[in-house]
């Protein structure tokens, strides 16, 4: 087997989850599962119910979006690919922002009487026919599911202006929580095709189109512990020992875990040269 993505055939299997195998280039460090494995229907997870009752979380974590885009983004024509239920693109709309939300599967309750433009395609075939150019492309949790992200990436730069932008977050399986815990939820081998690092990024990315601005990780606590909770099924006691220890240590050096790249979430933004 060669990597998909740097063509290696340094590849290892590296972890077996619900007996589908993950592998691992060593040479770009990017993880993918079995290209064999057949996609499952994942609209159970999706419910628009319970993503309502995380609104507030999400409403806190895109404020750093908005930042970063403000800072970032020489304009403010957007394109979302896989906008979702849309909450993301409702908040840019009505911070001022031309939004063009891209999700082909679930309906976009947010965008309701919005003036963001809602285009039920997947992204691939939608850049190939498209030519209007964007200040700002965002993948939130989206680029894990693309099945050639080599191939999707080379279409950011056909629908970006000059210095334009592409933003995203993503899982980062090198992360002290994918490590700790025994059964990490965004390895989510049901939809999940590939699982990023820095490295593998940076390799996507090629240095000859694009310049990175920005690059962090994180992830909050309310995951981490629901993540941690697994550990501890049948261990109610240890859960408590563990926890009264941890909690402190988590909360006191958790920045520098972060600094470090190793949270649970990455965050970068590249720019079109």
């Amino acid at each position: 087997m060669k990597c998909p993505v740097c063509s290696s055939p340094n590849v290892y299997r590296y972890k077996l989850i619900d007996d589908v195998q993950i592998f691992q280039c060593r040479k770009c460090m990017i993880a993918f599962v079995d290209p064999k494995t057949p996609r499952k229907n994942t609209g159970h997870i999706y419910e628009f119910s319970d993503y309502q009752k995380r609104e507030d979380q999400f409403r806190k974590r895109y404020e750093n979006t908005t930042r970063l885009l403000k800072k970032f983004s020489p304009g403010k024509k957007v394109l979302e690919v896989g906008a979702g239920f849309g909450l993301l693109s409702s908040i840019l709309s009505n911070q001022g922002y031309e939004v063009d939300a891209l999700e082909p599967d679930v309906i976009p309750h947010y965008l309701k009487e919005l003036p963001v433009t809602v285009i039920k395609k997947a992204f691939d075939p939608f850049a190939q026919e498209h030519t209007k150019k964007y200040d700002a492309i965002i993948l939130y949790d989206v680029l894990e599911h693309i099945d050639e992200p080599k191939k999707t990436i080379l279409l950011f730069k056909k629908l970006l202006k000059k210095n334009g932008i592409v933003f995203i977050q993503t899982p980062n399986y090198l992360s002290s929580m994918a490590r700790m815990v025994k059964k990490w939820s965004w390895w989510m081998i049901e939809d999940h095709r590939f699982f990023f690092s820095k490295h593998a990024l940076s390799l996507l990315f090629s240095k000859k189109i694009w310049k990175n601005r920005y690059y962090s990780t994180y992830e909050e606590w309310v995951d981490f512990k629901k993540n941690l909770d697994g550990n501890f099924t049948a261990d109610k006691f240890g859960k408590y020992i563990f926890f009264a220890w941890w909690i402190p240590f988590y909360f006191l050096f958790r920045k520098l875990m972060w600094r470090a790249g190793k949270g649970g979430l990455i965050v970068t933004i590249y720019q079109k040269r």
